[in-house]
């Protein structure tokens, strides 16, 4: 299964823009919609959703993408996490 794009889960829903979309444009778009306040959610809020619609934190969506060969072990932007800048 491969990762589809960055996302934030906020309230048992999960915000997800465009399939280039990194997390602080999904963050500043969930200010503008009202879905949250400034700051918006971090840490483990932070994440990705699979092909399936499935959200997923950082080291599982590092995993899932490695085995997906979508990103290589060892040349992403941190070592046990998935970045939004390591996909695109």
């Amino acid at each position: 299964m491969k990762i589809d794009r960055a996302a934030i889960i906020h309230d048992d829903k999960i915000y997800t823009g465009d399939g280039k979309s990194r997390h602080g444009e999904i963050g500043v778009k969930m200010i503008k919609d009202g879905a949250c306040k400034r700051p918006y959610p971090g840490g483990s809020a932070q994440g990705f959703v699979t092909e399936d619609g499935e959200f997923v934190d950082r080291e599982t969506a590092l995993m899932m993408a490695i085995r997906a060969g979508q990103v290589k072990a060892g040349e992403t932007c941190h070592a046990r996490m998935l970045f939004s800048e390591d996909l695109y």
